[in-house]
């Protein structure tokens, strides 16, 4: 067999549904054994696109996604995709082709490192140099990326390798994954600072949602009475009306009375990733203690001073916790803050917030099980991040730790595949969307269904906000867009227009009611 052919089997093993990318000279060996496969390739119209669907692909199913490019500017046009997956703990696999051996000790056409570019974002980075080697390399690749927090891995396989007759050396087992629970007194000595904390306080992370651990943190928050607030990723966890629930944290905070994390002492974190939210901005003086629970080992960091570090299944380290902490009775500091953030959150909006403010509202209202949305980055990510209130965890993408501008269209394409039975709703800003627009002809190849949200004000808006907070007065953020009617029909999109907030909410039921990928262009 072919060194391409033992690589697809290997695929196969870690059953591979789809393979994100685009094909080129030195992938041809694996494309051709790839075809022979069960698996579908799904061509792109942009490596990026493939890389930020294999990472919305790892995101709802906890599986590696699997991206594919070739060598050179294929390779490099994958890196941030990859990156977007790495810094938000999400399971993907980037398969690069690669120049013959022979060649790539010189100069050459289109070679350049790309196992030394993708060093930095990824958990494991490895480059096939014998073919027989390949179901080791594959194996660890896909266990590395999944286990035991999740992340990115990079294989690359030179085009000799791939053409190259070998024996076939039996693919390797997928063991069964264990995870070890921490030690019952170290569980008992923590709930004994919690339960002489004064104000204590959980802030709910990315980890929860990645480990499904949602229902046993909501019985923990109503056995111990302790205020919860989330990260953007785990929003959700608790109903809006919920009186524990203080609402979100993260990215620019807010005034200082709307602060639940600075009127705490202690702050027990559950599978929180400092990428979300920086702890000296909360925790400047380093006088909060940490109770970190979490499947691995809490980051280091003298802003998140960690008193008693729980690993192991977040579900059976709450659960031994629950015997021992004492439900709290005095909480009226933090109910106060819970008043002035509703009040904050249903406030009419002002100024540039007044449409979307409203906006988020009518997504939240509409909100359910169903609906997956998918945010963009840009100042419409802090509106969503703020705003909207969705009624289910695990139904909301915010990408927080790489933080890339232009996912949210090829994410959706990728949901779309998967989770077919999902209301997929993408909010983008009009430089957002246009940064992978292309990736509307490959939606339309798939049948997808889904409605994009544009917010149309020709400004890069969230650098025009950081200037103006810093007293600057704003420069090159302007840009002209196409018209978005003509654009969403040469992609044989269905089209709405708002510039009212009054009319979203019409034009929004009209589009979930129609098959296809539908664009609601909204004025400001």
């Amino acid at each position: 067999m072919k060194g391409s052919d033992l690589f697809a089997k290997s695929l196969k093993n870690e059953n591979v549904r789809y393979i994100f990318g685009i094909p080129g000279e030195e992938t041809i060996d694996l494309l051709d054994s790839i075809s022979n496969t069960d698996m579908e390739f799904i061509v792109t119209r942009h490596e990026q696109g493939a890389s930020f669907m294999a990472d919305a692909y790892g995101r709802v199913t906890r599986k590696p996604g699997v991206c594919l490019s070739t060598l050179g500017p294929g390779a490099t046009n994958l890196i941030t995709g990859v990156a977007n997956a790495h810094l938000d703990r999400v399971p993907l696999v980037a398969i690069t082709g690669q120049a013959s051996r022979e060649r790539l000790h010189k100069e050459s056409h289109q070679n350049v490192d790309t196992v030394a570019l993708f060093s930095g974002i990824t958990k494991y980075n490895r480059s096939i140099i014998v073919p027989e080697s390949i179901p080791e390399i594959i194996r660890k690749a896909f266990a590395t990326s999944s286990w035991p927090q999740p992340g990115a891995s990079h294989i690359q396989l030179p085009e000799d390798v791939a053409s190259m007759e070998c024996r076939d050396p039996g693919i390797i087992p997928i063991p069964d994954q264990t995870i070890y629970e921490a030690n019952g007194d170290l569980i008992r000595r923590a709930a004994e600072l919690i339960n002489k904390a004064k104000s204590p306080i959980i802030i709910g992370g990315n980890g929860i949602i990645r480990n499904e651990a949602w229902s046993r943190v909501r019985e923990f928050v109503e056995r111990s009475n302790i205020p919860f607030v989330s990260t953007f990723m785990a929003k959700g966890i608790l109903p809006y009306d919920n009186p524990r629930n203080l609402f979100i944290v993260g990215g620019k905070p807010f005034e200082q009375k709307l602060r639940p994390l600075l009127a705490s002492d202690l702050v027990i974190a559950i599978g929180f990733d400092m990428v979300e939210y920086d702890p000296v901005t909360w925790n400047r003086d380093s006088s909060r203690k940490i109770v970190n629970i979490d499947i691995t080992h809490g980051e280091t960091d003298e802003h998140f001073p960690i008193e008693f570090d729980l690993i192991g299944n977040i579900d059976i380290t709450l659960s031994i916790l629950s015997r021992y902490v004492e439900k709290r009775t005095d909480t009226l500091v933090h109910d106060e803050i819970r008043r002035r953030r509703k009040e904050f959150l249903e406030k009419r909006g002002e100024g540039k917030e007044t449409i979307p403010k409203e906006i988020m509202r009518i997504l939240s209202k509409h909100s359910s099980n169903k609906t997956m949305l998918i945010s963009d980055v840009g100042l419409h990510k802090v509106w969503v991040s703020r705003y909207y209130q969705p009624k289910f965890p695990d139904r909301t993408i915010i990408y927080n730790g790489y933080a890339s501008m232009g996912a949210s269209l090829p994410a959706s394409i990728s949901v779309s595949l998967v989770r077919s039975e999902m209301d997929i709703v993408a909010v983008s800003g009009d430089g957002g969307f246009l940064m992978n627009v292309q990736e509307l002809e490959t939606a339309r190849r798939l049948n997808s269904k889904f409605t994009v949200i544009v917010f149309n004000d020709g400004t890069y808006s969230l650098i025009e906000k950081k200037q103006e907070d810093a007293g600057m007065i704003p420069h090159y953020i302007k840009f002209t867009n196409p018209d978005f009617d003509l654009l969403a029909k040469s992609f044989h999109c269905d089209y709405y227009y708002v510039d009212r907030a009054e009319d979203f909410e019409e034009s929004y039921i009209k589009a979930g009611r129609e098959n296809g990928i539908k664009i609601i262009e909204v004025k400001l």
